[in-house]
């Protein structure tokens, strides 16, 4: 592998972010390069390519309250994300993954957003889910995808997001009815909280502290990769 590359983008249109981490994974698989990219999405649900709306979201409460429904290229479940959210995304060639199965990897990379947290004197710990918990409640979800011959991981982790609107977003009416013959991936549901509500940690500081754990971490695993392959 050559280097890699560290976007930090301004863009909040939630559409256009969705797009940028699939060009990202395209890029990652046509190339030899590491992409780590942060950005911040305005008011929106973030949909996982298989789930349905209408079991996930309700509309009539994002409509009124101007939070936009995307659709993103990974799987998982939905989000809510907003300007209290930081959110990471970590594109590579599929060839250069650190672990030989998809799971294994997404537990990886869960795995450094938890020593970050962890290293901030928080109990943080990575769940079943591959979600992180901080004294037991979700600060961080992620999702993945392995496309184009690129691995795509992708996380938000709550800041200061608006835990009742991300409540009320995800809040689907009890007379919602899925799509007819349609298979329907439902969200995992889970107590969240802030990571501000343990500590605060400035943004610029946690942000440099996930880039060089995440550079850090997938180059010596790769080396560790390549001295075992030599044996």
């Amino acid at each position: 592998m050559r280097k890699t590359k560290c976007i930090f983008s301004g863009i909040t249109e939630p559409a256009l972010n969705v797009r940028l981490d699939e060009f990202t994974l395209r890029l990652a698989g046509a190339s030899d390069l590491l992409f780590v990219r942060f950005y911040t999405n305005g008011p929106s649900v973030v949909l996982g390519a298989y789930q349905c709306e209408v079991l996930e979201v309700n509309r009539a409460y994002c409509a009124r309250n101007g939070i936009k429904v995307v659709r993103r290229i990974s799987g998982g479940g939905a989000v809510y994300h907003d300007e209290g959210n930081l959110n990471v995304a970590f594109a590579v060639n599929a060839r250069f993954l650190p672990e030989k199965y998809l799971a294994e990897n997404v537990r990886f990379f869960a795995g450094i957003i938890k020593e970050v947290l962890s290293s901030f004197g928080l109990n943080a710990e990575v769940g079943t889910h591959n979600e992180v918990l901080v004294n037991g409640k979700k600060v961080s979800g992620s999702a993945s995808c392995k496309k184009f011959g690129g691995f795509l991981f992708h996380a938000t982790l709550l800041l200061d997001a608006d835990l009742e609107k991300m409540k009320n977003a995800l809040r689907v009416p009890e007379d919602a009815v899925p799509p007819p013959r349609k298979r329907c991936v439902r969200s995992n549901r889970a107590e969240v909280a802030n990571l501000y509500d343990f500590k605060f940690i400035e943004r610029k500081l946690i942000t440099e502290r996930i880039y060089e754990a995440f550079n850090g971490a997938f180059y010596e695993a790769r080396s560790k990769q390549r001295q075992n392959s030599s044996v």
